[in-house]
Protein backbone atom coordinates (compact mmCIF):
# COMPACT_ATOMS: atom_id res chain seq x y z
CA UNK A 1 0.00 0.00 0.00
CA UNK A 2 2.43 2.56 1.22
CA UNK A 3 4.48 1.71 -2.31
CA UNK A 4 1.83 2.37 -4.63
CA UNK A 5 1.45 5.53 -2.43
CA UNK A 6 5.07 6.44 -2.88
CA UNK A 7 5.10 5.71 -6.29
CA UNK A 8 1.75 7.43 -7.14
CA UNK A 9 3.37 10.29 -5.66
CA UNK A 10 6.43 10.14 -7.62
CA UNK A 11 4.36 10.29 -10.63
CA UNK A 12 2.41 13.64 -9.59
CA UNK A 13 5.90 15.14 -8.86
CA UNK A 14 7.41 13.67 -11.96
CA UNK A 15 4.22 15.45 -14.18
CA UNK A 16 4.52 18.55 -12.47
CA UNK A 17 8.24 18.94 -13.11
CA UNK A 18 7.93 18.06 -16.49
CA UNK A 19 5.05 20.16 -17.28
CA UNK A 20 6.52 22.94 -15.81
CA UNK A 21 9.66 22.83 -17.86
CA UNK A 22 7.21 22.47 -20.74
CA UNK A 23 6.32 25.78 -19.54
CA UNK A 24 9.44 27.41 -19.23
CA UNK A 25 10.82 26.28 -22.26
CA UNK A 26 11.59 29.01 -24.47
CA UNK A 27 9.84 30.13 -27.30
CA UNK A 28 10.68 29.38 -30.96
CA UNK A 29 11.54 32.10 -32.67
CA UNK A 30 9.56 33.11 -35.69
CA UNK A 31 9.12 36.42 -37.78
CA UNK A 32 6.96 39.12 -36.08
CA UNK A 33 4.57 39.08 -39.37
CA UNK A 34 3.93 36.33 -41.92
CA UNK A 35 2.29 38.87 -44.43
CA UNK A 36 3.58 42.31 -46.17
CA UNK A 37 1.62 44.49 -48.62
CA UNK A 38 3.74 47.02 -50.28
CA UNK A 39 4.36 49.73 -53.16
CA UNK A 40 7.08 50.09 -55.29
CA UNK A 41 9.76 51.86 -53.78
CA UNK A 42 8.94 51.35 -50.21
CA UNK A 43 11.02 49.18 -47.49
CA UNK A 44 9.80 47.36 -44.18
CA UNK A 45 12.11 45.30 -41.93
CA UNK A 46 11.57 41.60 -40.92
CA UNK A 47 11.08 41.90 -37.79
CA UNK A 48 11.75 38.31 -35.37
CA UNK A 49 10.27 37.71 -32.27
CA UNK A 50 11.75 35.47 -29.53
CA UNK A 51 14.93 36.29 -31.37
CA UNK A 52 18.43 34.46 -29.73
CA UNK A 53 21.03 37.05 -29.36
CA UNK A 54 23.39 33.32 -30.44
CA UNK A 55 21.65 32.64 -33.48
CA UNK A 56 22.30 34.13 -36.95
CA UNK A 57 19.14 34.61 -39.18
CA UNK A 58 19.04 35.00 -42.59
CA UNK A 59 16.64 35.85 -45.47
CA UNK A 60 16.26 34.58 -48.76
CA UNK A 61 13.89 35.82 -51.43
CA UNK A 62 11.73 33.90 -54.39
CA UNK A 63 11.85 36.22 -56.58
CA UNK A 64 14.16 39.11 -55.76
CA UNK A 65 13.37 41.39 -58.76
CA UNK A 66 9.69 41.51 -56.83
CA UNK A 67 11.43 42.16 -53.57
CA UNK A 68 14.56 42.08 -52.35
CA UNK A 69 15.74 41.37 -48.90
CA UNK A 70 18.96 42.25 -47.23
CA UNK A 71 21.26 40.75 -44.67
CA UNK A 72 19.33 42.72 -42.31
CA UNK A 73 15.64 41.56 -43.17
CA UNK A 74 15.28 44.88 -44.53
CA UNK A 75 12.91 43.69 -47.88
CA UNK A 76 12.64 46.28 -50.78
CA UNK A 77 9.99 46.41 -53.10
CA UNK A 78 10.78 46.65 -56.56
CA UNK A 79 8.58 45.85 -58.99
CA UNK A 80 4.44 44.44 -59.22
CA UNK A 81 4.35 40.83 -58.22
CA UNK A 82 4.10 38.39 -55.81
CA UNK A 83 6.95 36.93 -53.40
CA UNK A 84 8.08 34.62 -50.13
CA UNK A 85 10.67 35.29 -47.67
CA UNK A 86 12.15 32.18 -46.05
CA UNK A 87 13.54 33.39 -42.94
CA UNK A 88 16.30 30.80 -41.41
CA UNK A 89 17.73 30.47 -37.83
CA UNK A 90 21.60 29.10 -37.69
CA UNK A 91 22.66 28.28 -34.00
CA UNK A 92 25.69 26.24 -33.32
CA UNK A 93 26.19 25.50 -36.93
CA UNK A 94 22.44 23.81 -37.36
CA UNK A 95 20.19 26.02 -39.91
CA UNK A 96 16.52 25.61 -39.89
CA UNK A 97 13.43 27.47 -41.43
CA UNK A 98 11.72 29.11 -39.29
CA UNK A 99 8.92 31.05 -41.36
CA UNK A 100 8.08 32.38 -44.07
CA UNK A 101 6.62 35.86 -45.10
CA UNK A 102 4.45 36.06 -48.14
CA UNK A 103 5.16 39.95 -49.70
CA UNK A 104 2.82 41.61 -51.94
CA UNK A 105 4.31 44.61 -54.06
CA UNK A 106 1.39 46.72 -55.57
CA UNK A 107 2.30 49.85 -58.02
CA UNK A 108 2.66 53.36 -56.51
CA UNK A 109 -0.39 54.15 -58.61
CA UNK A 110 -2.40 51.88 -57.17
CA UNK A 111 -4.14 52.17 -53.72
CA UNK A 112 -3.33 49.56 -50.56
CA UNK A 113 -5.80 49.43 -47.61
CA UNK A 114 -4.17 50.16 -44.24
CA UNK A 115 -5.18 47.41 -42.77
CA UNK A 116 -3.37 44.96 -45.00
CA UNK A 117 -0.37 45.78 -43.58
CA UNK A 118 0.31 44.30 -39.69
CA UNK A 119 0.88 46.55 -36.68
CA UNK A 120 3.69 44.83 -35.71
CA UNK A 121 5.24 45.04 -39.08
CA UNK A 122 8.23 47.79 -38.75
CA UNK A 123 9.16 50.47 -41.72
CA UNK A 124 12.86 50.56 -42.02
CA UNK A 125 14.12 54.40 -42.69
CA UNK A 126 14.61 55.54 -46.16
CA UNK A 127 14.65 58.17 -48.32
CA UNK A 128 11.31 58.59 -48.91
CA UNK A 129 7.83 57.96 -46.99
CA UNK A 130 6.89 54.79 -46.45
CA UNK A 131 3.12 55.63 -47.07
CA UNK A 132 2.07 56.13 -50.56
CA UNK A 133 1.85 60.24 -51.08
CA UNK A 134 -1.56 61.65 -52.20
CA UNK A 135 -0.58 62.45 -55.80
CA UNK A 136 1.53 59.32 -56.52
CA UNK A 137 4.67 60.03 -58.86
CA UNK A 138 4.63 58.05 -62.06
CA UNK A 139 8.27 55.89 -61.58
CA UNK A 140 9.37 53.76 -58.16
CA UNK A 141 12.09 56.77 -58.17
CA UNK A 142 11.12 60.00 -56.66
CA UNK A 143 13.48 62.67 -58.61
CA UNK A 144 15.79 64.60 -56.72
CA UNK A 145 17.30 68.03 -57.75
CA UNK A 146 21.13 67.08 -57.19
CA UNK A 147 22.94 68.28 -54.19
CA UNK A 148 24.34 71.41 -54.88
CA UNK A 149 28.25 71.84 -52.61
CA UNK A 150 29.57 74.32 -51.10
CA UNK A 151 31.94 76.83 -53.54
CA UNK A 152 34.29 77.56 -50.59
CA UNK A 153 36.19 74.50 -48.62
CA UNK A 154 38.00 77.08 -46.63
CA UNK A 155 37.98 76.67 -42.77
CA UNK A 156 38.99 78.85 -39.99
CA UNK A 157 42.01 78.99 -37.21
CA UNK A 158 41.45 77.02 -34.22
CA UNK A 159 38.73 74.86 -36.30
CA UNK A 160 40.25 71.53 -34.69
CA UNK A 161 41.50 73.08 -31.38
CA UNK A 162 39.03 73.20 -27.67
CA UNK A 163 37.31 76.31 -27.76
CA UNK A 164 36.17 78.25 -24.40
CA UNK A 165 32.51 77.72 -23.74
CA UNK A 166 32.14 74.58 -25.64
CA UNK A 167 31.44 70.96 -24.09
CA UNK A 168 32.57 67.92 -26.24
CA UNK A 169 31.70 64.88 -26.49
CA UNK A 170 32.88 61.42 -24.47
CA UNK A 171 35.34 58.93 -26.03
CA UNK A 172 35.02 55.31 -24.88
CA UNK A 173 36.89 52.09 -26.09
CA UNK A 174 35.01 49.32 -26.83
CA UNK A 175 35.26 45.76 -27.89
CA UNK A 176 32.55 43.87 -30.71
CA UNK A 177 32.46 40.28 -31.86
CA UNK A 178 33.23 39.79 -35.33
CA UNK A 179 31.92 36.34 -36.51
CA UNK A 180 33.84 37.68 -39.66
CA UNK A 181 36.84 37.88 -38.34
CA UNK A 182 36.47 35.47 -35.67
CA UNK A 183 37.65 37.56 -32.42
CA UNK A 184 36.89 40.48 -30.43
CA UNK A 185 37.74 43.81 -31.82
CA UNK A 186 38.32 47.41 -30.72
CA UNK A 187 36.58 50.34 -32.00
CA UNK A 188 36.36 53.68 -30.52
CA UNK A 189 33.27 55.89 -29.86
CA UNK A 190 32.64 59.22 -29.61
CA UNK A 191 29.40 59.75 -27.81
CA UNK A 192 28.49 63.77 -28.30
CA UNK A 193 28.11 66.01 -25.40
CA UNK A 194 24.42 65.27 -23.29
CA UNK A 195 24.18 62.09 -25.11
CA UNK A 196 20.88 60.45 -24.30
CA UNK A 197 18.72 57.04 -24.82
CA UNK A 198 15.86 59.30 -25.30
CA UNK A 199 17.49 60.91 -29.06
CA UNK A 200 18.70 59.21 -31.90
CA UNK A 201 21.84 60.57 -33.76
CA UNK A 202 23.36 59.84 -36.80
CA UNK A 203 26.59 57.93 -37.06
CA UNK A 204 30.18 58.64 -39.09
CA UNK A 205 32.11 56.13 -39.31
CA UNK A 206 36.25 57.17 -39.68
CA UNK A 207 38.46 54.85 -41.31
CA UNK A 208 42.25 54.99 -41.04
CA UNK A 209 45.02 54.61 -43.23
CA UNK A 210 47.53 51.58 -43.91
CA UNK A 211 49.84 52.19 -40.63
CA UNK A 212 47.33 52.98 -38.51
CA UNK A 213 44.32 51.48 -36.14
CA UNK A 214 41.44 52.01 -34.48
CA UNK A 215 43.46 55.10 -32.68
CA UNK A 216 45.07 57.02 -35.84
CA UNK A 217 41.87 59.45 -36.32
CA UNK A 218 42.33 60.42 -32.61
CA UNK A 219 45.47 62.60 -34.09
CA UNK A 220 43.06 64.27 -36.25
CA UNK A 221 40.57 65.68 -33.26
CA UNK A 222 37.67 64.51 -34.71
CA UNK A 223 35.98 65.34 -31.09
CA UNK A 224 36.66 69.06 -31.31
CA UNK A 225 36.09 69.23 -34.78
CA UNK A 226 32.71 68.34 -34.99
CA UNK A 227 32.42 69.72 -31.65
CA UNK A 228 32.66 72.99 -32.44
CA UNK A 229 30.77 73.01 -35.52
CA UNK A 230 27.85 71.61 -33.76
CA UNK A 231 27.91 74.34 -30.43
CA UNK A 232 27.88 76.63 -33.80
CA UNK A 233 24.84 75.29 -35.30
CA UNK A 234 26.68 74.29 -38.53
CA UNK A 235 26.69 70.52 -38.18
CA UNK A 236 24.27 68.15 -36.57
CA UNK A 237 24.64 66.18 -33.46
CA UNK A 238 26.39 63.05 -34.62
CA UNK A 239 28.15 59.11 -33.03
CA UNK A 240 31.65 59.34 -34.11
CA UNK A 241 32.68 55.61 -34.51
CA UNK A 242 36.43 54.56 -35.06
CA UNK A 243 37.11 50.89 -36.25
CA UNK A 244 40.15 49.29 -36.84
CA UNK A 245 39.38 48.54 -40.65
CA UNK A 246 42.47 45.82 -41.10
CA UNK A 247 40.12 42.60 -40.75
CA UNK A 248 41.39 39.82 -40.25
CA UNK A 249 41.97 37.03 -37.58
CA UNK A 250 45.39 38.99 -36.85
CA UNK A 251 44.78 43.02 -37.26
CA UNK A 252 47.92 44.15 -36.46
CA UNK A 253 50.31 46.59 -38.27
CA UNK A 254 52.37 43.73 -40.22
CA UNK A 255 56.19 44.17 -40.80
CA UNK A 256 55.50 44.66 -44.47
CA UNK A 257 52.99 46.38 -44.70
CA UNK A 258 52.94 46.52 -48.86
CA UNK A 259 51.31 43.02 -49.28
CA UNK A 260 48.20 41.85 -51.38
CA UNK A 261 47.33 39.36 -48.03
CA UNK A 262 47.42 42.58 -46.02
CA UNK A 263 45.02 44.66 -48.58
CA UNK A 264 42.98 41.92 -48.62
CA UNK A 265 42.03 42.61 -44.76
CA UNK A 266 40.79 46.33 -45.75
CA UNK A 267 39.00 45.53 -48.71
CA UNK A 268 37.24 42.56 -46.30
CA UNK A 269 36.06 45.47 -43.56
CA UNK A 270 33.08 45.77 -45.33
CA UNK A 271 32.15 42.33 -44.39
CA UNK A 272 32.68 43.04 -40.22
CA UNK A 273 31.04 46.60 -41.21
CA UNK A 274 28.12 45.30 -42.69
CA UNK A 275 27.42 42.25 -40.43
CA UNK A 276 28.67 42.89 -36.78
CA UNK A 277 30.06 46.75 -36.38
CA UNK A 278 26.89 47.96 -37.75
CA UNK A 279 24.77 46.02 -35.69
CA UNK A 280 26.63 46.11 -32.79
CA UNK A 281 26.01 50.01 -32.79
CA UNK A 282 22.31 49.63 -33.38
CA UNK A 283 21.79 47.20 -30.31
CA UNK A 284 24.06 49.46 -27.94
CA UNK A 285 23.60 52.77 -28.63
CA UNK A 286 20.81 55.11 -30.14
CA UNK A 287 21.11 55.06 -33.84
CA UNK A 288 19.20 56.93 -35.94
CA UNK A 289 19.08 54.36 -38.55
CA UNK A 290 18.81 53.89 -42.67
CA UNK A 291 21.27 55.64 -45.23
CA UNK A 292 20.34 59.56 -44.38
CA UNK A 293 21.74 59.05 -40.94
CA UNK A 294 24.85 57.01 -41.83
CA UNK A 295 28.23 58.80 -42.95
CA UNK A 296 31.86 56.91 -43.67
CA UNK A 297 35.41 58.86 -44.09
CA UNK A 298 38.28 57.71 -44.68
CA UNK A 299 42.54 58.52 -44.76
CA UNK A 300 44.36 57.10 -47.67
CA UNK A 301 43.79 53.23 -47.87
CA UNK A 302 40.73 54.14 -45.51
CA UNK A 303 39.52 56.42 -48.31
CA UNK A 304 40.35 53.78 -50.82
CA UNK A 305 37.45 51.76 -48.78
CA UNK A 306 35.59 54.61 -48.35
CA UNK A 307 34.79 54.55 -52.05
CA UNK A 308 34.99 51.02 -51.95
CA UNK A 309 32.15 50.23 -49.18
CA UNK A 310 29.83 53.44 -50.17
CA UNK A 311 29.23 52.52 -53.42
CA UNK A 312 28.82 49.28 -52.61
CA UNK A 313 26.30 49.57 -49.77
CA UNK A 314 24.44 52.39 -50.64
CA UNK A 315 20.68 51.01 -49.23
CA UNK A 316 22.75 51.61 -46.15
CA UNK A 317 24.93 54.54 -46.48
CA UNK A 318 24.20 57.79 -48.00
CA UNK A 319 27.30 60.10 -47.03
CA UNK A 320 30.97 59.26 -48.73
CA UNK A 321 34.07 60.89 -48.11
CA UNK A 322 37.33 59.83 -49.80
CA UNK A 323 40.50 62.00 -48.10
CA UNK A 324 43.31 61.51 -50.36
CA UNK A 325 42.41 57.93 -51.79
CA UNK A 326 45.12 55.65 -51.65
CA UNK A 327 45.62 52.79 -54.71
CA UNK A 328 43.63 50.26 -55.17
CA UNK A 329 40.66 51.99 -56.52
CA UNK A 330 41.82 51.39 -59.98
CA UNK A 331 44.23 49.09 -61.53
CA UNK A 332 47.65 50.26 -60.81
CA UNK A 333 51.47 48.78 -60.01
CA UNK A 334 53.22 50.49 -57.14
CA UNK A 335 55.55 49.54 -54.03
CA UNK A 336 56.07 46.61 -55.70
CA UNK A 337 52.59 45.56 -55.57
CA UNK A 338 50.20 45.14 -58.61
CA UNK A 339 46.22 45.15 -58.26
CA UNK A 340 43.73 44.56 -60.68
CA UNK A 341 41.96 48.14 -58.76
CA UNK A 342 38.54 47.21 -56.93
CA UNK A 343 36.79 49.48 -59.85
CA UNK A 344 37.38 50.13 -63.68
CA UNK A 345 36.55 53.44 -65.34
CA UNK A 346 33.21 51.57 -66.40
CA UNK A 347 32.12 50.53 -63.03
CA UNK A 348 33.24 53.46 -60.87
CA UNK A 349 29.80 54.49 -60.57
CA UNK A 350 26.78 54.40 -58.96
CA UNK A 351 22.96 53.51 -59.92
CA UNK A 352 20.70 56.57 -61.10
CA UNK A 353 18.47 55.80 -58.25
CA UNK A 354 20.97 57.09 -56.04
CA UNK A 355 22.67 60.01 -58.11
CA UNK A 356 20.88 62.97 -56.92
CA UNK A 357 20.65 61.99 -53.06
CA UNK A 358 24.06 60.35 -52.40
CA UNK A 359 26.90 62.96 -51.04
CA UNK A 360 30.49 62.14 -52.48
CA UNK A 361 33.43 63.99 -51.20
CA UNK A 362 36.34 63.64 -52.71
CA UNK A 363 39.79 65.61 -51.05
CA UNK A 364 43.18 65.92 -51.87
CA UNK A 365 46.06 68.13 -50.99
CA UNK A 366 48.08 70.58 -53.05
CA UNK A 367 51.22 69.24 -51.38
CA UNK A 368 50.76 65.59 -52.72
CA UNK A 369 49.94 66.47 -55.86
CA UNK A 370 46.43 67.97 -55.88
CA UNK A 371 44.30 67.36 -58.59
CA UNK A 372 47.22 65.16 -60.38
CA UNK A 373 46.69 63.12 -57.48
CA UNK A 374 44.24 59.49 -57.54
CA UNK A 375 41.41 61.86 -56.33
CA UNK A 376 41.60 63.86 -59.26
CA UNK A 377 41.39 60.80 -61.31
CA UNK A 378 38.68 59.40 -59.67
CA UNK A 379 36.86 62.78 -59.97
CA UNK A 380 37.45 62.94 -63.79
CA UNK A 381 36.29 59.63 -64.01
CA UNK A 382 32.76 60.46 -61.70
CA UNK A 383 32.37 63.09 -63.96
CA UNK A 384 32.47 61.07 -67.60
CA UNK A 385 30.15 58.54 -65.80
CA UNK A 386 27.67 61.64 -64.98
CA UNK A 387 27.85 61.30 -61.06
CA UNK A 388 26.92 64.32 -58.97
CA UNK A 389 30.35 65.19 -56.43
CA UNK A 390 32.40 67.62 -54.59
CA UNK A 391 36.40 67.07 -55.29
CA UNK A 392 38.17 69.96 -54.15
CA UNK A 393 42.37 70.37 -53.00
CA UNK A 394 43.06 72.38 -49.95
CA UNK A 395 46.69 72.96 -48.42
CA UNK A 396 48.18 70.19 -46.90
CA UNK A 397 50.07 66.74 -48.07
CA UNK A 398 49.14 63.52 -47.46
CA UNK A 399 48.68 64.11 -43.66
CA UNK A 400 46.35 65.19 -41.10
CA UNK A 401 46.40 69.02 -42.67
CA UNK A 402 44.30 67.83 -45.31
CA UNK A 403 42.26 65.44 -43.44
CA UNK A 404 41.59 67.56 -40.64
CA UNK A 405 39.93 69.99 -43.75
CA UNK A 406 38.24 66.89 -45.12
CA UNK A 407 36.26 65.97 -41.89
CA UNK A 408 35.64 69.57 -41.32
CA UNK A 409 33.42 70.13 -44.73
CA UNK A 410 32.16 67.06 -44.63
CA UNK A 411 30.80 66.91 -41.20
CA UNK A 412 29.04 70.46 -42.34
CA UNK A 413 27.27 68.83 -45.27
CA UNK A 414 25.97 65.60 -43.88
CA UNK A 415 22.38 64.61 -41.91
Amino acid sequence: MYKRIISLGLCVVLTLSLGSGFMQAKKTAKPAVSKLTMTVGEKQTIKIKNKSKKAKYSFVSSKKKVAKVNKKGVVTARKKGKATITVKETMNKKAKKIGKVKVTVNDVTETVLPTNVPQTATTAPSTEPTAAPATPEPTATPTREPIVYPESHDAPSGFDAAQNGVTYGTREKVTYYSSVTGKDRKVNIILPAGYTEEKQYPVIYLFHGIGGNEDEWLSGNPDKIIGNLVHNGEAKEMIIVIPNIRAGADDSYPSDAFNIEHYKKFDNFINDLRECLMPFMEENYSIAKGRDNTAICGLSMGARESLYIGFNMLEDIGYIAALSPGYGVFAYTANGVSEPGLFTEETFTIPEEYRNNTCIMIVNGISEGGENALGGTCSRVLKQNGVNHWFYTTEGAHDFVTWKNGLYNFAKIIF
